[in-house]
């Protein structure tokens, strides 16, 4: 019997095959990380042939380098894009043209700096929403590496699914780089809500809210992902004032949703969010700058809740706030 191996499949897909699933990368800057990701997406065990989009965003290092051969190596899976110009710096919808040139029935998202550890990833997801039609879309849990300390957080992301209003009122769960999405709802979410015009810091929260509104989501209690945190992203930034400005834009989002399908009690308080910022920051180390900036934004709270008041009882001091962390990861 002659064993073929998945890598022989992949290289004997054809232009001729329609892929069932495209997966969407876009990339600048990546060139420690990129060739991880593509072989996260190559270590994928599938019955049907899916392609891999890669948008490189005019690189100066050697990113477009790496791309180029795998793209010669696997030319009827990698379809790079490559740019002379910034199409991010220039106000353009990069996702958006990709969802447009893809060809899969499913979309797939997995960024450049970050990379799939499991081989079944697509073929689990895509089995359930081809037997399942009502759900739109599906997810998994995904660790997550802090690259400036070169280790893995102690907590996962993603959790079980919440309706839409829970989505909405309690926050984001869903890692973009495990979901796999139909193409059709995206769509129709780019129709109705053009979400390009409303200036959102954020890409993903949005889509999820508008896919977890018109269909079923289906979370998968495995880790099938690295997410991997770098300091100079919007939502990891040390800058506080970005970090507030990435909140405020989530709150717009939430209310933009919440008026469109009339979702009433949503609030904005800067400084719980303010707050919020701190904790994590002293999450990460514990210093007497950040403890200074916690106390500061919780005076200023206009309705103080249980959580607050547990939170900074337990930052009075590094040592019961190291025993507070530590309940954070019994919890998990």
């Amino acid at each position: 019997m002659i064993n073929i191996t998945q890598e022989q499949i992949m290289q004997n897909w054809s232009d001729t095959e329609t892929p069932l699933v495209s997966v969407i990368c876009c990339t600048y800057n990546h060139e420690p990380f990129i060739a991880q990701t593509l072989e996260g997406f190559l270590i994928q065990k599938t019955n049907f042939p899916f392609e891999v989009l890669v948008n490189d965003d005019a690189s100066t290092d050697g990113t477009a380098k790496i791309i180029k051969e795998y793209e010669e190596k696997y030319p009827s899976i990698i379809k790079p894009f490559y740019h002379d110009v910034n199409e991010y710096s220039q106000g353009i919808d990069i996702f958006g043209n990709l969802v447009k040139l893809a060809k899969g029935k499913y979309i797939a998202i997995c960024e450049g700096d970050d990379y799939w550890i499991d081989e079944n990833k697509l073929q689990m997801q895509v089995d359930f929403l081809e037997k399942n039609p009502d759900y739109g879309l599906c997810y998994t849990k995904t660790k997550q590496f802090i690259q400036s300390e070169n280790k893995f957080a102690r907590r996962t992301f993603g959790s079980k699914e919440r309706s839409f209003e829970e989505l909405l009122i309690i926050g984001n769960n869903i890692p973009t780089l495990t979901t796999v999405f139909r193409k059709t709802l995206i769509i129709n979410y780019y129709a109705e809500i053009k979400p390009f015009e409303q200036h959102w810091l954020m890409g993903d929260y949005p889509m999820w809210l508008f896919i977890s509104h018109e269909s079923n989501i289906k979370f998968f209690d495995i880790e099938s992902s690295i997410y991997r945190i770098l300091v100079q992203s919007a939502s990891h930034s040390l800058d506080d004032n970005k970090q507030l400005d990435f909140k405020k834009s989530s709150f717009a989002v939430r209310q933009f949703f919440a008026n469109r399908y009339n979702v009433n009690g949503l609030r904005f308080d800067e400084n719980k969010e303010l707050f919020d910022i701190y904790h994590n920051r002293l999450l990460r180390k514990y210093s007497k700058k950040y403890l200074k900036k916690l106390y500061f934004a919780y005076n200023n709270i206009e309705k103080k809740t249980k959580r607050e008041k547990i939170i900074l009882f337990f930052a009075k001091s590094k040592f019961l706030f190291s025993f507070y962390k530590f309940c954070l990861v019994l919890k998990k």
